[in-house]
């Protein structure tokens, strides 16, 4: 795993990252408030050995080393009954004995006579009076153990520092315990995020295809809010979401390098995954590039074109199967030229029968002779209408929408497609995330910023020109953030084959009309057209 991996895992799981921290860190606080506040004081003792003035170094090195010798001896005694003894009866408490002695404890430092006493209470003061009694106490009992008269003998313990009030608590330890805390959240989160993404089947990026299948990603659509409303727009072809239409539009055209497609089927694995949209926008997408294409509702449970292009639904595919309709009159011109759209018609009561009739593929073969042909087709795995409509034409498009769609849908409507043996074209994927809300991936990483802020851009720009331009100049200027220029007149240019084009710069001046989406040449993406008998499968 990359680092830029575990960003994009941080950021995808960071609700469940967050909630496991706050879990961990809420039961390491909770433990800290529920245990007793407990105070510890310390005191120290020193063990004497009795010398005289005439001693020598000798004398007084063996005396030292006597006394550190007692020390260790004496310093057990602190948690003995007997000083638990003295020391409830000097302080009057009511613990037990074996409560008092729980509560002692002791450290001699290595070849020293010096001994430490820790006394932990829950009081400030009583753990002071505790730890300075336990000194006293241990003096006198080491005292008889040493002479039977505890005011003489040759080794004694001193008391040496009394004890001082504790002024903050020793126990609970709040800041190792919320370290702890931390630490077991963020293993829990990386746990949890580790089975999630085990268990999770979403398709989550354009990565989780490609290891899917040998089928190519062919487009990817970004998520917008305006995408609908882009079709009765001028700005179809601009910004990032023309951008990857004009991706999605070339791939296509592409995708068989002797000849390109003349009729294309576009699904999705369920429903609510973008496919009516998506083939709307695909098929204003071939007219703006000067073709004539046709976009057909083959949906017959649940059309959605005529309600994208606002236009009757009730005259259509259905009535022209059937003679009711000539085909001429259901066909529906639309603001875009070039581009015709069929709607569904009247729902009938078996679609799949209707769409797999002979009349439905001599419809298309009759379209597909001078159009482009475009299907809007139901989901391939509630229904068999997608698959029944893919045999009839020369590939099928599937759509997928990130964070929605799963792998296991997809990979099941490939087997599909391969088991009827209907060729696939590509996938496409929808709903990838731009600007703020992309993240480590996404268009806005590509160059392509949001159009809101693209429009401001532009409008700044052009209030700038327009000021600095000296009065009288006609001088045509690009838009730079309009790839639609940059892009047809570099295509105008290598069909004119004079080989006086060069990389077009912003601010130099276009050829042609800066405003249209520019007609590129029939030699360039569009195939000749084949005739009907070819599109016949038996």
């Amino acid at each position: 795993m990359t680092l830029l991996d575990a960003v994009r895992i941080a950021r995808r799981f960071w609700m469940t990252i967050a909630t496991c921290i706050l879990l961990c860190l809420g039961l390491a606080a909770a433990y800290a408030a529920s245990q007793p506040r407990l105070y510890t004081a310390s005191s120290e003792a020193y063990v004497a050995v009795p010398s005289t003035s005439d001693s020598g170094v000798a004398e007084l090195s063996v005396g030292t080393n006597v006394a550190a010798v007692k020390a260790t001896a004496y310093a057990p005694l602190t948690q003995s009954g007997d000083v638990a003894d003295l020391v409830i009866g000097r302080l009057g408490l009511t613990e037990s004995p074996g409560a008092v002695s729980g509560s002692i404890g002791y450290t001699v430092e290595p070849s020293s006579p010096r001994i430490q006493v820790f006394a932990t209470s829950t009081s400030p003061q009583k753990a002071k009076d505790i730890a300075d009694a336990v000194v006293q106490a241990t003096a006198e009992v080491a005292s008889g153990i040493e002479s039977n008269d505890a005011d003489s003998g040759a080794v004694r313990m001193v008391p040496v520092t009394n004890a001082v009030l504790p002024a903050t608590p020793t126990s609970p330890n709040v800041r190792r315990l919320m370290l702890i805390g931390l630490a077991a959240g963020i293993a829990l989160a990386y746990v949890v995020v580790m089975v999630r993404m085990r268990l999770d089947t979403r398709i989550r990026r354009p990565e989780d295809i490609t290891g899917l299948t040998d089928i190519g990603l062919i487009g990817t659509i970004p998520k917008s809010r305006d995408l609908r409303s882009r079709l009765h727009s001028e700005d179809l072809l601009r910004g990032a979401v023309g951008e990857s239409l004009r991706h999605l539009r070339t791939n296509l055209m592409f995708a068989d390098p002797d000849t390109a497609p003349r009729s294309v089927v576009v699904t999705s694995p369920q429903p609510a995954e973008g496919k009516s949209t998506v083939s709307a926008l695909l098929a204003r997408a071939l007219a703006l590039r000067g073709g004539k294409v046709v976009l057909i509702d083959g949906d017959l449970r649940r059309p959605m074109v005529a309600t994208l292009f606002d236009i009757d639904p009730g005259i259509g595919l259905t009535q022209v199967l059937s003679g009711a309709v000539p085909l001429d009159e259901a066909l529906v011109e639309t603001d875009t030229a070039g581009l015709l759209v069929l709607p569904a018609g009247r729902i009938p009561h078996n679609p799949s029968e209707v769409v797999g009739s002979e009349r439905m593929r001599d419809l298309i073969a009759e379209l597909s002779s001078d159009h482009l042909v475009v299907i809007d087709a139901p989901p391939a795995l509630p229904v068999t209408d997608a698959m029944i409509l893919a045999q009839r034409v020369d590939g099928i498009i599937v759509i997928t929408f990130m964070a929605r769609s799963r792998k296991e849908h997809l990979k099941k409507v490939l087997n599909f497609a391969q088991g009827v043996n209907v060729r696939v074209f590509g996938i496409v994927l929808n709903g990838i995330p731009q600007g703020r809300a992309a993240g480590v991936y996404g268009y806005e990483t590509y160059g392509y910023a949001s159009d809101d802020r693209r429009v401001r851009q532009q409008k700044k720009r052009r209030r700038a020109g327009a000021s600095a331009r000296p009065a009288g100049s006609a001088t045509v200027e690009a838009d730079p953030e309009d790839p639609e220029q940059g892009f047809d007149t570099a295509l105008d240019l290598l069909s004119q084959g004079d080989g006086q084009g060069g990389d077009p710069v912003p601010g130099d001046v276009v050829v042609g009309d800066p405003t249209s989406d520019g007609d590129v040449p029939d030699g360039i993406e569009t195939a000749p057209p084949r005739p009907s008998e070819a599109r016949t499968k038996g």
